[in-house]
């Protein structure tokens, strides 16, 4: 197993921002990034416009946008920050492409991780201890540097599986309770049904409501049993 560095987390606007360029967050060519999430998302929304408060610009505003195919209407809840995140778009796009800069090392910290999990982690489909990352914008080297970052920073052993045109990166079950240790200290309430259960006493997370989210189903009671998992069972 690679080395472990314990790092600090930063409250910093920073931290956020890598979190979230490596997840939703767009980064316009000027340095502003935008962030947004669905309407059911609305208080990661303004959780993040919060922490962001340094660098951010207009409070969260409410996007409405028509699907004719669908013939439905999609909500979701927008904000910039101010154009002052220029040497982030050099570090984390390349001809207009998001991309994993080789040095993510030097920028990750725990908080950032969780943003990123809060974004686009969640459950793995077929095991109550997985958890997974959608990273099917980043190529396949670009995968190899998330695996090596997660290692080497955390200590976290994780495995990368095709995803219909794209990747996913699995965190295996060996490492589950460290990785849930790591971010759980920061996740919001609303996201918390993300991790299937309590990293400390295997107890299933009691569901949770706020101003901003409906949370999903509860958590079902079997999530609480030890599995010992093989990397064959993690896969897709």
């Amino acid at each position: 197993m690679g080395s472990r560095r314990k790092v600090v987390m930063n409250l910093s606007p920073e931290t956020l921002v890598v979190g979230s360029l490596l997840g939703d967050g767009y980064l316009t060519p000027n340095g502003s990034l935008q962030i947004e999430h669905c309407l059911e998302q609305a208080a990661y929304t303004f959780w993040k416009y919060e922490k962001l408060q340094p660098i951010a610009g207009q409070q969260p505003t409410l996007v409405e946008r028509y699907d004719r195919r669908t013939r439905k209407t999609y909500r979701s809840m927008r904000f910039y920050t101010k154009a002052v995140l220029k040497d982030f778009r050099n570090s984390f796009y390349q001809d207009r492409r998001k991309i994993v800069p080789s040095n993510l090392g030097d920028f990750l910290d725990p908080l950032a991780v969780a943003v990123w999990f809060m974004d686009d982690g969640g459950r793995g489909a077929r095991t109550p201890r997985g958890l997974v990352f959608n990273t099917s914008c980043f190529s396949a080297d670009e995968q190899v540097v998330l695996t090596g970052v997660l290692l080497d920073s955390f200590g976290v052993v994780s495995s990368i599986h095709k995803h219909g045109k794209g990747f996913q990166l699995y965190i295996k079950a060996e490492s589950f309770s460290r990785f849930s240790e790591l971010i759980s200290p920061y996740l919001i309430a609303s996201l918390r049904y993300k991790l299937p259960v309590d990293p400390v006493t295997t107890s299933p997370r009691r569901r949770r409501r706020d101003s901003g989210s409906v949370l999903c189903e509860q958590v079902n009671s079997a999530i609480t049993r030890r599995l010992s998992l093989s990397a064959g069972e993690m896969k897709v």
